[in-house]
């Protein structure tokens, strides 16, 4: 499965990409060995293949530039948590403030609502993210709460999304 945006392609992996998960999967810590890149991939498999329309248990973009063939980062939509879908996105150190981040955000709800027909995403992060809470606000997630520590909670689900609908979700297509 493939989504574009204005810059970039995000891409659920295959076995082909086993050099690029190694590199990447948890590439804060650095490179991991093939064994485990490839049961990151199978596990990234197993649940794409549990999602259905209205429910999503996990989906896990690859990040591309449009152009470019190496991983910079990851994103998804995460049903793992009872009652929830979260949004997720984390970009290597390199390719953060283009807005690669918050065009990750828009596809991922653009997908998450007129494809997936998901009732509601919800989104959060560190109160002193100031950055992930900006791409949140920019994708037009409502704030909806603070956790006990302080971290916003943010929600978007049908309604707001028909009101907000952002017309480059799709990559000008």
């Amino acid at each position: 499965m493939e989504l574009v945006t204005e810059a970039l392609r995000l891409r659920t992996v295959t076995d082909g990409d086993i050099e690029e998960v190694a590199r990447m999967w948890a590439f804060e810590k650095g490179t991991i060995p093939l064994e485990e890149a490839q049961a990151a991939i199978n596990y990234m498999q197993n649940n794409h293949a549990q999602n259905t329309a209205g429910h999503i248990v996990h989906l896990c973009f690859a990040v591309f530039e449009k152009n470019g063939g190496a991983i910079i980062g990851w994103c998804g939509l995460d049903g793992t948590t009872e009652g929830k879908l979260h949004i997720f996105y984390l970009l290597d150190a390199g390719y953060r403030n283009r807005g690669y981040a918050t065009q990750c955000a828009v596809r991922l709800l653009a997908y998450a609502f007129d494809e997936a027909h998901v009732p509601f995403v919800n989104g959060g992060c560190d109160k002193d993210n100031l950055a992930s809470r900006k791409v949140l606000e920019k994708a037009s997630m409502a704030l909806c709460g603070y956790e006990e520590n302080g971290d916003p909670l943010f929600i978007m689900d049908c309604e707001i999304y028909g009101k907000v609908k952002m017309p480059n979700a799709r990559g000008g297509r």
